[in-house]
């Protein structure tokens, strides 16, 4: 099944370039120009890589689909081609890199098949390599992923269940550690035990014998190492001996394979791997619970063994430990299993084991030595991050003394540990977010002035690099980075496993960025713990404020998600302790913060609505309040509810976010309500100036924030993809500027444009107007009269109404205003009414399709906006009465009118009904 492009999408040059390189080679030498493959790319779309997964595909279509030896049908002994294994194991191995930095993978879904067939392949590599691919397919893939193939969910369980149980001695630990296991343990693992029912299958073609077997059937074959046979052989002999259905082959070929490999220690602990890797995928991605409940039922010691195996630091490889970490975190993400995972970490033999593992891990890292490695390190923290996301877990790793471990990695500045130093301050961030305990213990540490000098480091960074350099691209993705596992250019899987691929540059500054946000998340919440403002507001250095003032003035150049955040910090500050204004003042951060959004705010939903907020902090101060009135700070939204610009970053709840902070913060600042009521009436009438006409072309693509390329953000659960298509709309916009265009282009870029700004600025009416005050400004500088000129914009495009967008703006208007809205409504309909019936007097009953274009548009433009206002009025009756009582007011003119064009439309459909019936008889042939 071929993919789908989301949509026309430009395909970086670098990306084509790679992708054209593969597909011009042969299928039979597909690994060549695979080799050697590493992310080295700004950002992480899938929709990129759609042809190169479609390439793939007809690789998998034309030498796997048709492999008998991958079904275990009738006859697959057979002879197929050659395994292409090498060929296998590249395209694994690129999929896997790219489906762990493309965030969208989830659109990637027809691998199924294909790696639920390989599965079955004779390379232990083939499936080790599949097994991973799945694993990275899920690996932080927004929401829970349901696999979908019945026969893929039994496989992976097969593979999961090991050679046995900790009471047999085939435990987890006994076969990861050499010469773990007692003798007899030893030939029970290298013993092929498989039970079923045989199901009586008549056939004419059968011998009698063989029609007779049914009923339980036992395979027991002993020290199935000595076989001579090689394993596919073996399989045929025991499938045609007990007749066992194809529905079972593949269990018995796992069992069997797991038994060969027993003997062997290196073949032991590959399928231990293979084994976790499977259980990984079966715990995140099986619908069916009952496979689970089947496995523990069986193996109840299996946590305990998992969190054991973190003890034999010299006897079980680092691998093995790592996908043991990975499989307790998996467990906890299902909250079931988290009580049981949270006991075998914190009770009996383990108690304070992660927490020393966590000391000993860091001071490797740090001292960058090899005896663990970074991505140890990163699945230890990632258990760590889903046990403190309860209440009793952040109290019992508190206790286990994970604060102080952390606490070093934030003076950790090499660049290729900032996922880890990032992944490590927001493991503090949620011990602070759960508890004040924690929170008072990271400031007694000097945790919070720790995490306060990383941020000056990081920010001197980006002040003291070139500024092409710095102004990246920022990474959709929130989960690029290089693999844990398998990152290698060639080799087995095994080989891929043993090298792991330095972060590219690209990487480096998305993961930079990443931990900038950590940070001052972490630093928001340090606020709140108490003593914490006063070291700020009493520092020598001020190096806080001194931060946070980089941030703003080169915000274009660390994105709008981080320029949020410091907004936040700011706010938090100053509502913590509205004494320490002074400081923040001196350090010039609100005048950096207004002049950063009144030369033009970030194309960024996050820094736009931190806007409001950030402003009512500032007013709580005199000065505070003076200096938003004389930068005319409430101006910035103009530009940002009429520029094309900031469509999608108005996308969504952020008007109605923006509508609510606006409210709070006039109703906390009352001397704003006259400034704030200003900036709404010019809104509407900018937009009304963009709506009258070609000639308002030039303002229509005016945006100065064009001028430098704006970089997009880094959460991509946060942001879902906005900032990419902002940047996409900023080079549209930034190209406008500089092209000629012709009147019929401009008229149709604005009537594209016009909907939606008419739209935005009715949501962010909406909650303005509820408070009394507001509305009486509102209402006494002729604002209702500016939102009904939006119903007869030249502009508008016939086809879009706007009556149900505007009624937004008036949905919770104050009721003590309600007879101000009726009587201009009213007011308005009247005049409106009385125009369209002149219109439609002049037509003198001839139909509107024979009528002149000039005229005829002008007609439907009167009735289009009539439309508006009676869906806007209909919505005003349900809500209050005053509005009947202005319909009935000069004897009932409205109504009248109302009646006139209601006949002259009645009369206009007629005539279409009458044409219609006309065209019909002129097309049916005369009879005979």
């Amino acid at each position: 099944m071929k993919l789908k492009k989301r949509r026309a999408l430009e395909v970086p040059p670098k990306i084509r370039s790679f992708i054209n390189s593969v597909t011009a080679a042969p299928l039979e030498n597909i690994e060549e120009p695979l080799k050697g493959f590493v992310w080295e790319f700004d950002k992480g779309d899938f929709h990129h890589w759609v042809d190169l997964f479609d390439h793939f595909g007809t690789f998998f279509e034309k030498h796997i689909k048709s492999r008998k030896d991958l079904q275990f049908e009738d006859n697959f002994l057979e002879s197929d081609p050659p395994f292409p294994s090498e060929a296998v194991l590249q395209i694994l191995h690129v999929i896997r890199i790219i489906l762990e930095n493309c965030t969208n993978k989830h659109f990637y879904s027809s691998y199924e098949h294909h790696l639920s067939s390989l599965l079955a392949s004779t390379d232990v590599d083939v499936v080790e390599a599949c097994l991973q691919t799945l694993a990275a397919f899920l690996k932080k893939t927004i929401g829970k992923y349901i696999i979908r193939d019945a026969s893929l969910n039994s496989k992976l369980f097969a593979f999961a269940q090991g050679w046995g149980g900790k009471e047999e001695g085939l435990g987890l630990i006994p076969c990861a550690v050499e010469n773990g296991s007692e003798p007899i343990a030893h030939e029970l693992g290298s013993t092929l035990h498989f039970e079923f029912y045989a199901v009586n299958e008549l056939s004419n073609e059968l011998p009698a014998t063989e029609q007779s077997t049914r009923g339980l059937q036992i395979i027991h074959l002993p020290n199935i190492n000595t076989r001579q046979e090689s394993d596919l052989e073996l399989l045929s002999k025991l499938v045609k001996e007990y007749r066992v259905p194809s529905s079972l082959r593949l269990s018995l070929w796992t069992r069997l394979r797991f038994a060969r490999a027993f003997s062997s220690f290196a073949a032991r602990q590959q399928y231990t791997c293979i084994r976790l890797y499977a259980f990984i995928v079966m715990v995140q991605a099986c619908g069916n619970t009952d496979d689970l409940v089947s496995f523990f039922n069986t193996e109840p010691e299996f946590i305990n063994e998992l969190v054991s195996l973190q003890s034999y630091e010299d006897a079980v490889p680092e691998k093995i430990r790592i996908l043991s970490l990975l499989s307790l975190v998996s467990l906890c993400h299902d909250r079931s299993h988290q009580p049981s995972v949270l006991a075998a970490v914190t009770t009996g033999g383990h108690r304070g084991i992660l927490s020393s593992l966590m000391q000993k891990a860091i001071d490797s890292v740090i001292c960058n030595s090899s005896k663990w490695s970074v991505a140890f390190a990163e699945a230890l923290l990632s258990l760590v991050t889903v046990l403190v996301s309860s209440s009793s877990g952040c109290s019992a790793m508190r206790e286990a003394g994970f604060i102080p471990a952390l606490l070093p990695l934030l003076k950790d500045t090499d660049p290729q540990h900032l996922h880890l130093v990032s992944t490590a301050v927001q493991v503090l961030e949620a011990f602070m977010d759960y508890s004040n305990p924690a929170a008072a213990l990271f400031r007694d540490l000097g945790g919070f002035d720790d995490t306060i000098s990383r941020l000056k480091v990081e920010v001197s960074y980006v002040e003291n690099c070139p500024k092409q350099q710095v102004t990246l691209t920022e990474l959709d993705s929130s989960e690029c980075s290089s693999t844990w596992v398998g990152t290698g250019p060639t080799g087995t899987s095994t080989e891929l496993d043993n090298m792991q691929s330095l972060y590219s540059e690209a990487l480096v500054a998305y993961h930079r960025r990443l931990l900038m946000k950590a940070l001052l998340r972490a630093i928001s919440l340090g606020t709140y713990a108490p003593g914490t403002t006063a070291r700020i507001c009493g520092s020598e250095e001020n190096l806080l404020p001194h931060c946070l003032c980089s941030i703003f003035r080169r915000a274009k150049d660390f994105g709008g998600g981080v320029f949020s955040l410091a907004a936040t910090v700011m706010s938090d500050i100053i509502h913590k302790d509205p004494t320490c204004f002074p400081i923040l003042e001196a350090a010039g951060l609100p005048s950096a913060f207004m002049d950063a959004v009144m030369d033009g705010a970030l194309c960024s939903a996050e820094a736009i609505t931190c806007i409001p907020h950030c402003l009512d902090a500032l007013c709580l101060n005199n000065n505070g309040l003076q200096a938003v009135k004389d930068h005319n700070a409430l101006r910035c939204f103009v530009k940002i509810f009429t520029s094309r610009l900031y469509l999608c970053a108005l996308a969504g709840d952020t008007p109605g976010s923006l509508s609510s902070g606006l409210d709070e913060l006039m109703r906390h600042a009352s001397s704003l309500r006259g400034p704030g009521v200003d900036m709404l009436i010019e809104i509407l009438d900018v937009i009304a100036k963009i709506g009258s006409g070609p000639e308002a072309t030039a303002s229509f693509t005016d945006s100065p924030c064009c001028s430098t390329p704006l970089p997009m953000e880094t959460d991509a659960e946060e942001r879902n993809l906005v900032s990419s298509d902002d940047k996409e709309l900023c080079k549209i916009e930034n190209s406008e500027q500089h092209l000629e265009q012709s009147s019929d282009t401009s008229l149709l870029n604005i009537e594209s444009f016009l909907p939606d700004c008419v739209s935005n600025a009715a949501c962010l009416l909406e909650t303005v107007l509820q408070n009394a005050d507001t509305c009486r400004i509102f209402v006494e500088k002729k604002g209702i009269e500016a939102v009904l000129q939006l119903f007869t914009l030249p502009s508008m495009p016939l086809q879009v109404s706007v009556g149900q967008s505007i009624s937004v703006a008036f949905k919770n208007f104050s009721p003590q205003h309600s007879a101000s809205l009726a009587r201009v409504v009213c007011s308005f309909l009247r005049e409106h009414l009385k125009l369209t019936n002149e219109l439609l007097i002049s037509v003198g009953g001839t139909q509107l399709a024979q009528l002149e274009a000039t005229k005829r548009t002008k007609v439907l433009r009167c009735l289009s906006s009539l439309e508006g206002i009676l869906s806007l009025s209909n919505s005003l009756l349900k809500g209050s009465t005053t509005v009947v009582s202005e319909l009935g007011t000069s004897d009932s003119e409205v109504l009248k009118d109302l009646g006139r064009a209601y006949r002259e439309i009645l009369w206009q459909i007629s005539l279409c009904c009458d044409c219609k019936v006309d065209e019909k008889r002129n097309v049916e042939p005369e009879p005979g």
